[in-house]
């Protein structure tokens, strides 16, 4: 009981690392980073190593990005002296049978952590869990897809779904004359799976969904001429 009582200052010291870590993440990933890449670019930040790829220059690009990142830095600074001093207090006796069971104690917390936050359940409704406070509290917005594809106003991306008695049925996309309207059918998903980057030659079916992107009042425009339906 002595030696965990006393390895305290350090357990607490890793979990609030921890978690200024993983808000961090969560911070970069809402701005529209890869999960991988903004769990990297935060551990790099607050160690202070490894910040200096490519992919750093195009995270300080955003404000909220740059502004998380500064501030993991700022902590990391603290984090060391944090470190050292929790030392001191961990490990300041003259028993090494005793600081021996402290290191084998937090070696084993640090285990136990490191496979607890592997449980993609676990991690996975951590994640949830501080993605919803962080967008509650208004800290930060989820950026919709307009924002993450830069998309010009009025674009936006659409998905038609193809009628039995829809004039594209058995039709080939290009036959359908989706081009000619400007609308770009990004995929199509059926019944038997999807078509990633359909192909001019690729026919319609019944119940086909198209993920199209173009001038939204196009799309429209062109289900209402035809017995399609968007949504």
């Amino acid at each position: 009981m002595e030696i965990i009582s006393a390895i305290v200052p350090m357990i607490l010291i890793i979990i609030i690392f921890f978690f200024v870590v993983r808000i961090a993440t969560i911070i970069l990933k809402l701005t529209g980073l890869d999960e991988n890449v903004a769990r990297f670019q935060a551990i790099s930040a607050f160690t202070g190593t490894g910040f200096t790829t490519r992919e750093a220059e195009f995270v300080l690009e955003d404000p909220i990005r740059k502004k998380t990142v500064t501030v993991l830095m700022i902590l990391g600074k603290v984090g060391i002296v944090s470190v050292i001093a929790g030392i001191f207090l961990s490990f300041g006796g003259d028993n090494l049978a005793g600081e021996a069971g402290k290191v084998g104690v937090l070696i084993a917390f640090i285990l136990f952590l490191y496979k607890l936050t592997t449980l993609k359940g676990f991690s996975r409704a951590l994640n949830r869990f501080i993605e919803q406070k962080i967008v509650a509290r208004g800290f930060i917005k989820q950026k919709t897809l307009e924002e993450l594809f830069c998309l010009p106003r009025g674009y936006g991306i659409a998905k038609l779904t193809i009628s039995k008695e829809a004039y594209e049925n058995s039709l080939t996309l290009s036959e359908a004359g989706f081009i000619k309207k400007n609308i770009l059918v990004l995929c199509i998903e059926r019944k038997s799976g999807l078509v990633p980057f359909p192909h001019a030659e690729d026919k319609l079916k019944d119940g086909d969904k198209l993920l199209c992107y173009g001038l939204l009042k196009n799309i429209k425009a062109y289900a209402k001429t035809r017995d399609s339906s968007v949504s």
